[in-house]
């Protein structure tokens, strides 16, 4: 029979030690080894931070540029009554909605994310004179219907006073 080896309870203690401190060195050596020539990604942070603060300075600058030609085409489409739109006003407004839409397409190369609104606000400005221009059309429909309507109850009582002159006469003819 063999004799087991058994550790007193200080062994024990100063083994469990000794392991813990051996898989420390083991990860400090293989963190070593594999992380050598990893670049680290906090080292750029400034230089990111920097250059996104340049990013939103040169959106702002040029939205800035943006807000004469947004205000005037919205105040042209919003200054439409029901009326119909006059052929020069009317390029005005496609011209300005165009201008909107393709303000951030030139070659700026702006990456930040709001200048993909300016397609959205573009989109909007021409729906509302699309809305502007059927209430047009609309309107001017009901005006056309009220004046023939109107012209035909006129011509009704005139036939009807005709036709009523033609029936007196021919009573009296017949009297």
């Amino acid at each position: 029979m063999q004799g087991q080896i058994t550790l007193s309870k200080k062994e024990r203690h100063y083994q469990f030690l000794y392991l813990i401190a051996m898989l420390v060195a083991a990860l400090l050596f293989l963190g070593i080894l594999f992380l050598k020539g990893f670049e680290s990604p906090f080292s750029d942070e400034d230089i990111v931070s920097v250059q996104n603060l340049e990013e939103k300075a040169k959106f702002d600058q040029k939205q800035k540029l943006s807000f004469k030609t947004l205000d005037s085409t919205f105040s042209m489409i919003n200054r439409l009554t029901d009326q119909p739109v006059e052929p020069f006003t009317e390029s005005n407004i496609i011209y300005g909605t165009n201008d909107v839409a393709n303000y951030f397409q030139s070659g700026d190369n702006i990456i930040d994310i709001r200048k993909d609104a300016y397609p959205q606000i573009a989109k909007f400005y021409k729906m509302y004179y699309d809305d502007k221009k059927i209430i047009s059309s609309k309107t001017e429909n009901i005006k056309n219907l009220e004046r023939q309507a109107e012209e035909c109850s006129i011509g009704f009582k005139e036939k009807k006073s005709q036709l009523f002159q033609k029936a007196t006469m021919m009573k009296s003819r017949n009297q």
